[in-house]
């Protein structure tokens, strides 16, 4: 289309088609964002719209009120991780927060679980993220309650950065309750959505962003899950992209852990320390370098 950029060209893809097109992704790829919008393909059967027309400027302020950014693979701060997952590539990400947490580069590690969590998942979270946080790593999650929202306390409490990937726009996170840790995470961190700002989280987009999770991260550990989960669904995308899938173990009598458990009956990794998943996914590193003492034995100081 004439006058548009291809960065303004896949704005308005991400506005009108369904965040994990296939087919959309496909398209653009062979013949670019601009072709892709002012040829018929959105008006075939071929992608799954969910608008049929967007005004590029109202979307473009929309953005800027929210105070995010637009960053698409031409970009310098593109996480290039996600160019693994192919024709499912997000065709660009509304971010807010902390910029240079993409500038750095650092290594990143996907840490999910269950919403309905118990004390046990969520203190084992929070050490766990704090101790890959203090060695460096960006904890990626989803900014849900429980697992998710230990794991981002956790990575804040050991002075790193933590990805929270987002099923709505970046400026209205879900879950509300959780939006002292949103703030909290926009300071030190980043909020990221394929959707614009505005967007609601809606259900079905909540499965599509676990495949952004997994993309991110080296590999996926999973903290608490049950058999049938969005976690697990996540540690499939991890394992169908060649990351190191780890399982944190629970008590044998915990329908919470059943999924963990299933994951390491399935060749999933058995992790109990931030060393073992420094030791799989950064074999370079020493065994105990970065967790010589107990994590909970610092964590009274920490701000969690």
């Amino acid at each position: 289309m004439g006058g548009l950029t291809e960065s303004d060209a896949r704005m308005l893809l991400a506005a009108i088609v369904e965040p994990g097109d296939a087919k959309c992704g496909a398209l653009v790829k062979q013949f670019g964002a601009c072709e892709v919008l002012g040829s018929d393909a959105l008006l075939s059967s071929k992608v799954r719209n969910r608008k049929t027309e967007v005004d590029l400027q109202q979307l473009q302020a929309f953005t800027d009120e929210s105070q995010a950014l637009w960053i698409t693979p031409e970009f310098p701060e593109w996480p290039s991780a996600l160019n693994d997952l192919g024709d499912l590539a997000p065709l660009g990400l509304w971010v807010l927060g902390d910029i240079s947490v993409l500038e750095r580069s650092s290594p990143a590690i996907a840490m999910v679980g269950s919403r309905s969590s118990t004390h046990y998942g969520e203190q084992v979270s929070v050490e766990l993220s704090a101790a890959l946080s203090a060695v460096g790593m960006s904890v990626v999650s989803g900014g849900a309650l429980g697992i998710d929202a230990a794991c981002h306390r956790g990575a804040l409490a050991g002075g790193g950065s933590t990805i929270a990937i987002l099923a709505g726009g970046v400026d209205v996170p879900y879950p509300r309750s959780n939006d002292g840790l949103f703030e909290r995470i926009k300071k030190k961190g980043l909020l990221v959505s394929e959707s614009p700002p505005g967007t609601p989280a809606l259900r079905h987009r909540f499965l599509v962003r676990n495949r952004l999770i997994a993309a991110w991260g080296w590999g996926t550990v999973v903290l608490e899950a049950q058999i049938r989960s969005g976690a697990i669904a996540t540690a499939s995308h991890a394992a169908g992209l060649n990351r190191d899938v780890m399982a944190v173990p629970g008590p044998i009598t915990s329908t919470s852990s059943e999924g963990c458990h299933q994951l390491i009956r399935d060749g999933a990794v058995l992790v109990t320390s931030a060393s073992d998943i420094l030791e799989l996914v950064r074999g370079d590193l020493p065994r105990h370098a970065p967790h010589s003492a107990p994590v909970s034995s610092t964590l009274g100081t920490l701000d969690l």
